[in-house]
């Protein structure tokens, strides 16, 4: 083969390569996870984490088929995601992924009672609400058991709005150390849920701390 058939060659074989992989990046099964920045939420988070799993003492088999199973739920939920991804608004969207995952997470930990035991399941609600901090007091499950009023609500959304992007800064900066983030990241949420407390009564924070359960520590 002379030299220019051969610089042909490889060329069409370059645009046929391309051609391939454009659309295997098409493929929604091949595409980033549905959620925001291919966020497959909080819960899928936990179901990776190594000190998750050694506290829950879950075994090799649970393990790969409770990821499993959430990596599954999340997916069928693409179409939703995509949807409350669509706005512009931020107001819009946020508040419409949020209800998003909060039906990702109903279903996943229904399904995952075929996948770990009562003990396990119960434990992994209690860290997934602890580790979620102060949002977690705008899901309705919480709103409900705590009977929050509208002005407790209003109050703890504009706390975890501030937690949440105080938190967002820590994360995007370029001169902390991963351990100085960990760090301030864990007076930060410490700090919102004492002040979180201010806005309940004994009896909310008595059912608060029934949701979620003893200190989860790494």
């Amino acid at each position: 083969m002379t030299s220019k058939r051969l610089r042909t060659f490889r060329c069409r074989v370059g645009v046929a390569v391309l051609s391939v992989c454009a659309m295997l990046m098409a493929q929604p099964a091949l595409c980033a996870a549905p959620g925001p920045d291919g966020n497959r939420g909080h819960l899928n988070r936990l179901l990776h984490d190594q000190a998750v799993i050694d506290h829950l003492g879950l075994s090799g088999g649970q393990v790969r088929a409770a990821q499993a199973v959430s990596d599954v739920v999340v997916e069928d939920h693409r179409a939703a995601f995509g949807k409350a991804l669509a706005s512009q608004v931020k107001a819009e969207r946020v508040p419409q992924v949020a209800r998003v995952f909060v039906a990702v997470n109903a279903e996943t930990f229904d399904r995952l009672k075929d996948v770990v035991s009562a003990a396990q399941h119960e434990r992994l609600k209690q860290i997934e609400i602890q580790t979620f901090g102060v949002r977690a007091f705008g899901r309705p499950e919480v709103i409900d058991e705590l009977g929050l009023t509208v002005s407790q609500q209003d109050a703890l959304r504009l706390l975890g709005t501030d937690t949440g992007e105080r938190l967002a800064g820590i994360q995007r900066s370029t001169s902390l150390t991963a351990a100085e983030k960990s760090r301030l990241a864990g007076e930060i949420r410490g700090s919102a849920l004492r002040d979180a407390r201010k806005h309940l009564s004994a009896e909310q924070w008595v059912k608060w701390e029934l949701l979620t359960g003893a200190a989860f520590a790494r």
